[in-house]
């Protein structure tokens, strides 16, 4: 007499299939979020820079040497290194501005860091 059914050690089996399909669908679920924050970060990033990058634009500013500052935008305290290079044209300055996540609580740079150089044409304000 046959009986139906499934046998004890058969159950065990298919849990551990189970489990083993369940850890690695979590591990890339994992792996999706922290991407996906990774590109969130970025893009943030990306918009500090260029709103800094277009502030200098607007203010028409000559930066000297270097320049760094907290500034709080994207619902983030980010930290703003600027350095300026002089280039062959007088009239042309070489912008490396690098943008960090900057953590208050502890005061020091956190973590993603996005680098933008641009090429700076300040205009001389010349009396008429």
């Amino acid at each position: 007499m046959q009986s139906k059914g499934f046998t004890l050690i058969e159950v065990v089996v298919a849990l551990a299939i189970f489990a083993v399909a369940a850890m690695a669908l979590t591990h890339v679920a994992m792996q999706y979020t922290q991407s996906t924050a990774n590109a969130i970060l970025r893009t943030k990033e990306q918009f500090v820079a260029q709103n800094e990058i277009a502030q200098m634009e607007i203010n028409q500013e000559v930066l000297e040497g270097t320049q760094s500052k907290q500034v709080t935008s994207q619902g983030e305290t980010w930290q703003i290194d600027k350095k300026a290079e002089a280039t062959i044209s007088p009239n042309v300055q070489r912008i490396d501005v690098q943008i960090s996540l900057f953590n208050t609580e502890q005061g020091k740079v956190e973590s993603g860091i996005t680098n933008l150089i641009f090429f700076n044409y300040p205009q001389k304000n010349n009396p008429s």
